[in-house]
């Protein structure tokens, strides 16, 4: 079985890679697959990338272009199964433009002609620190109280090289971490086993991603597949590294 990752060289493509060529898969990573070559022998094209900036209605209409030429492509090469990473909250955040480009591209591969699988994924470990360390100027941090369930990268991966080895679902599943808390709270535990006196407020009306968050938009609402990695465990492993 040849695979195909689309962003590949980025950390949580890597680690996808990693583990299918570990598992003894050919794995090809980027290769451009508007060039029929590229998906030469290609059973399972798996897309990990994140959507470019969408700050104007061309550049919705462009990445829209783009999605549909990917599918065309794939479905001309006859590629058995198409893998793409969507996000919790796509159709409950459509206020903000990196939901609503997330939302388009499963809408287009839904309606194309290759068996998929969606997967529907929380945010990651590694994203919450970054916005937690986008604050380390101030003496003060407000996050958005919404609840969340975040995962490890890892994880992450792990459960997309699984996707791989399974029968297209022909529907979206939903992938989160295993615990769930308050986005804030989440921050300032993540702060505190850093050592970091960082204090983080509460404040429902700080937006995330350019949308103001209900309670319960960016965790499952239903069954969900969990990653194992807590967030003491992560942070310990990620201070070993």
């Amino acid at each position: 079985m040849k695979v195909l990752v689309l962003g590949g060289c980025k950390p949580l493509g890597e680690k996808v890679v990693s583990n299918l060529r570990q598992l003894g898969y050919p794995v090809v990573a980027d290769a451009d697959p508007r060039q029929p070559a590229a998906l030469h022998g290609v059973e399972v094209l798996i897309d990990v990338r994140e959507p470019p900036v969408i700050d104007t209605v061309d550049a919705l209409e462009d990445w829209a272009r783009a999605c549909r030429q990917l599918n065309a492509a794939i479905a001309a090469a006859a590629v058995a199964h198409h893998i793409a990473l969507s996000a919790l909250g796509v159709q409950r955040l459509q206020g903000s433009s990196y939901y609503q480009a997330i939302a388009l591209r499963e809408q287009l591969i839904q309606a194309g002609r290759t068996p998929y699988t969606v997967l529907r994924a929380a945010l990651l470990y590694e994203s919450l620190a970054q916005l937690a360390h986008n604050g380390t100027a101030a003496a003060e941090l407000a996050m958005p109280v919404a609840q969340v369930q975040p995962m490890a990268a890892e994880d992450l991966a792990m459960l997309v090289a699984d996707a791989a080895l399974a029968r297209p679902l022909q529907g979206c599943m939903d992938v989160a971490g295993p615990q769930k808390m308050a986005m804030a709270d989440w921050v300032q535990q993540y702060l505190r086993l850093r050592g970091d006196p960082l204090t983080v407020l509460s404040d429902a009306d700080v937006p995330y991603r350019g949308a103001l968050l209900d309670d319960d938009c960016l965790v499952p609402v239903g069954p969900a597949r969990l990653g194992w990695t807590t967030l003491a465990a992560w942070v310990g492993k990620s201070r070993a590294a």
